[in-house]
């Protein structure tokens, strides 16, 4: 149990603890959310970045007909743009948490941050999805039109099909564990901070 724990604990368990003890209490809280909010945009700026090395270092293949070309350049456009936004988002927070010394606008603030962060979450899962669609759409017309026997064709479709749905639900799950183990610690304590400091506002009124 880190400071902050042993002091918040210290407040829950002692209501005669001194004033100047609150004060302080918020300030830590304060200090501890501008943290966690930071460590939650830096990790996102590492995504984008991640992003973006590997479509530029390892390009996808070309494909042959126009639609799967302007889905996937509408794919990444779309993509890119909302990362980015959430990215502005967390960064427009972190700076309004830094800068405010009102409770009442923290605690908003740190409400702002978790709706953020559950959409940021739930917009890349649905990304995911949405590449693993596109994808398996390719894959059907691919093999319909490079297949001579139908036979073959069926064979060769199914069993890609299988497979490439496994691999799908692989990925999509370790995406989303990525995602609950990563962001989920420090949401845990952002909502720890969260309660809190209403906890605190409540004793004042």
């Amino acid at each position: 149990m880190d400071g902050l724990d042993l002091l918040k604990q210290h407040w829950k368990d002692n209501n005669s603890f001194p004033k100047i003890q609150k004060n302080e209490l918020q300030a830590m809280l304060h200090k501890s959310s501008s943290s966690i909010v930071k460590w939650i945009f830096t990790i996102c700026c590492v995504e984008f970045i991640v992003w973006i090395t590997i479509s530029i270092f390892i390009p996808a293949e070309r494909e042959d007909f126009l639609f799967f070309q302007v889905a996937d350049v509408i794919y990444n456009v779309v993509f890119y743009a909302f990362i980015f936004f959430f990215i502005y988002q967390f960064y427009t927070l972190l700076i309004r948490i830094k800068n405010t010394s009102n409770t009442r606008k923290l605690i908003e603030s740190i409400l702002a941050v978790r709706t953020n962060a559950h959409n940021y979450i739930r917009f890349n899962l649905i990304a995911a999805y949405a590449a693993f669609g596109i994808q398996f759409i390719q894959l059907i017309v691919k093999e319909y039109t490079h297949r001579s026997s139908w036979g073959e064709m069926i064979f060769v479709l199914v069993l890609g099909s299988i497979l490439f749905t496994l691999f799908g639900f692989l990925f999509i799950w370790l995406f989303k564990l990525y995602f609950k183990i990563l962001y989920g610690i420090l949401l845990k304590k952002l909502n720890s901070n969260y309660d809190e400091l209403i906890r605190l506002e409540e004793n004042e009124t």
